[in-house]
């Protein structure tokens, strides 16, 4: 992938542990870097980049260091998914625990201050389907690297 900017990737896989987010901060304080989160188009992908962005609950004390005020959402949105007729058999339906935390997340007080993620979440809602970041494989093997991304990030196409 071309770029005219400076990136730095990182790989997390899962909910975010503390030196994961320790290593994002770090990197965004020293290089001041855009960060973006690739993550699945799910409730609990969502809660990881919440995590991200304001630290988690059980270490709020900790917030101030280990949360990432300017993480951006690049995907996968819920929005995504329909514009790319991701196909309906690489979906997933939401589950019970999966409709209970989309509308938990939706009750947050952050939540006002970012309505475009709120309104990702209500698109959710409304397909009643997840997307795993794979999914993009059904399109094409390489769709997610040749294509998404590239024109995500080209196209400044996160939120």
């Amino acid at each position: 992938m071309e770029s005219d900017t400076e990136t730095e990737d990182m790989l997390g896989k899962g909910f975010p542990d503390i030196n994961s987010r320790l290593m994002v901060r770090k990197l965004w304080d020293v290089l001041h870097l855009p960060t973006l989160a690739l993550v699945d188009a799910d409730p609990h992908g969502v809660e990881i980049l919440c995590t991200y962005k304001f630290g988690s609950r059980s270490m709020s004390h900790e917030s101030h260091h280990l949360a990432l005020p300017e993480i951006q959402w690049l995907g996968i949105l819920p929005s995504d998914v329909q514009r790319l007729r991701i196909p309906d058999e690489s979906l997933i339906a939401l589950n019970k625990r999966d409709l209970s935390k989309a509308k938990e997340l939706l009750t947050r007080p952050y939540m006002e201050s970012l309505p475009a993620w709120k309104k990702e979440i209500e698109n959710m809602l409304e397909q009643e389907k997840k997307a795993e970041i794979q999914s993009l494989d059904s399109i094409t093997a390489t769709f997610l690297t040749d294509v998404y991304l590239p024109n995500k990030i080209r196209f400044k196409g996160w939120i």
